[in-house]
């Protein structure tokens, strides 16, 4: 919600950042994640396995 909201507000830019993010989008649609907290990679590691087994690699 907050990033629709900052979208909204800010045209003109292409980045967000928050305490637990920062996305720098482009308009065709996609976007690039680099989360600031680890804890967060591990918890979408284990959505994306459960919706695609084998999606990522093994460890």
């Amino acid at each position: 919600r907050r990033l629709g909201d900052h979208i909204h507000e800010n045209r003109h830019s292409t980045r967000y950042e928050d305490e637990m993010f920062a996305i720098k989008y482009f308009q065709k649609g996609t976007a690039h994640i680099t989360f600031k907290r680890p804890e967060l990679v591990d918890k979408l590691n284990g959505i994306i396995a459960r919706h695609y087994p084998g999606a990522l690699a093994a460890r």
